[in-house]
């Protein structure tokens, strides 16, 4: 290992914040919310279309659950029905969950060409909750109760509440035709609402940067792309960004969401880095994606003049042209001398365990981020080292990775030489080392943001719905690299 000092040879990082955002609904993409008891009443022992057709399958329907029936007499139990529905005239086609307090069952729906079929079923109890969500992430439908004052209870369906064997819910031909929905028999509504799906916890956090490294920054505000935790693993998860204080790091707010469009579906891809472009005016983007169970999963591209930092974006990608072995994940991207540099896991072994070392590609000059690429540096030495971090700082440029066999954040040249570690602690999981200085002043202090491997559910769900936000803090170097700032 060589002793070259680098900016953060002097920095010792402390945890000082760590919290777990979930939100079934994220706040700020709420579509559909009433309590209007005409609208409502409108779901006696019928489906209420709400308008709402979401462009991406991420999506939330929340009932809160009343006393009295609407509509008519109550019968016993009630029940209440809540998910998408094809808003064309005469179809009953989409999937809903329907709540059967009558008999103590919810069941997931799924009809396709007016035929219905029961996709799973669970036993609850025979009397209807406070508040019933229904939520899409992916492929995977599933339900959540809470009684009043209470937290969210675990899924009730769990991972046999994939529906993709009946119709997959990824066609761009289905969204934008299907529209949340809601009904009830026998049973009270008080409010519904309706949107796009929040995250059960966060992961892979990549700040946003411009294209030569500096932080992209709005009124002194950061923002940071994570991968939002679904119900279930990679492929029910998707990409947002988030604002970002490093003074108030647990007050951080969503305010876009990234969707992705390739091989004639509408993905979640996450685990990626978006730059900025000042030259052009475009953001590009490195993302991880694929067709997710189908095995394979790899680096992919774009390019957009839309503001990635509001909103909501299906963005069509590319797989990026550069080498890797079995599969690739969690780039980092960067424009240094005018050529594209990207720096990525290359999984070069599956089993019997798996195996991944950081590879550093880069572009011909002048070249666009979707031609091909060569590969211009590899550490050979390393089997379980990923969450890639192109960092500029004290005037150079340099990479950062986890290894979570040897539990340390590495520190390498653009050679990937390694240099030595971060002196912070290591969380469970593989998390990510990303570092940066909170300002450009020399000697400021630095953030590291990063997650653990903390799953919700996981008895119900399987392994993939990590994790908790941590976040690291280091006072500015005692003895600075000059320039360390910039």
């Amino acid at each position: 290992m060589s002793s070259i000092r680098t900016p953060l040879s002097d920095l010792r990082f402390e945890i000082s914040h760590r919290f777990r955002p979930f939100d079934l609904i994220a706040p700020g993409f709420v579509v559909f919310d009433t309590d209007d008891p005409e609208v409502l009443k409108g779901g006696a022992g019928r489906t209420v279309l709400t308008g709402h057709a979401p462009v991406a399958p991420f999506s939330t329907v929340l009932v809160d659950v009343g006393a009295d029936p609407i509509g008519g007499a109550a019968t016993a139990g009630g029940t209440v029905t809540a998910g998408l529905r094809s808003g064309e005239e005469g179809s009953e086609d989409g999937v809903v969950v329907v709540y059967d307090a009558g008999v103590g069952q919810v069941r997931l729906e799924v009809t396709v060409d007016g035929t219905t079929t029961v996709a799973a079923d669970a036993p609850v109890r025979p009397v209807l909750p406070h508040q019933l969500a229904v939520t899409v992430t992916g492929n995977v439908v599933t339900a959540l109760v809470r009684d009043e004052g209470a937290e969210w209870g675990d899924p009730l369906l769990g991972r046999g509440a994939d529906v993709r064997s009946l119709v997959d819910l990824r066609d761009p031909g289905l969204l934008g035709r299907w529209e949340c929905a809601f009904g009830a028999s026998g049973a009270g509504l008080r409010r519904v609402r309706a949107g796009y799906f929040g995250q059960v916890g966060l992961r892979d956090p990549q700040l946003i940067t411009h294209a030569d490294g500096r932080p992209y920054t709005r009124d002194g505000r950061f923002f940071l792309t994570a991968g939002c935790a679904g119900m279930g693993f990679a492929q029910e998860a998707h990409w947002a960004v988030w604002e970002f204080d490093p003074d108030a790091p647990d007050r951080m707010r969503q305010t876009a969401k990234l969707f992705f469009a390739h091989d004639g579906i509408v993905t979640g891809d996450n685990a990626g880095h978006v730059v900025y472009d000042e030259a052009s005016g475009y953001f590009s983007l490195v993302v991880c994606g694929g067709d997710l169970p189908t095995p394979g999963v790899h680096v992919r591209c774009a390019r957009t003049d839309a503001d990635l930092l509001t909103g909501v974006h299906v963005i069509p990608n590319t797989r990026l042209a550069a080498p890797s072995t079995l599969s690739a994940w969690e780039p980092s991207l960067a424009r240094i001398d005018g050529r594209w540099h990207v720096l990525y896991a290359d999984v070069v072994r599956l089993v019997p365990e798996l195996e991944f070392r950081p590879v550093l590609a880069v572009s011909e000059p002048g070249a666009d981020l979707s031609a091909p690429m060569t590969v211009a540096a590899v550490d050979t030495a390393s089997r379980r080292t990923e969450g890639c971090v192109l960092r500029r700082a004290g005037g150079r440029w340099w990479a950062l990775a986890t290894d979570d066999a040897q539990r340390v954040y590495k520190v390498y040249d653009m050679d990937l030489r390694r240099l030595g570690e971060i002196d912070a602690p290591y969380v469970s999981g593989g998390p990510h080392p990303q570092a940066f200085p909170v300002s450009s002043e020399p000697g400021a202090d630095w953030v590291m943001v990063t997650f653990d491997d903390e799953q919700y559910a996981q008895d119900v769900l399987g392994y993939g719905t990590e994790g908790n936000v941590v976040v690291m803090r280091a006072p500015g170097a005692r003895r600075s690299v000059p320039g360390a700032g910039r």
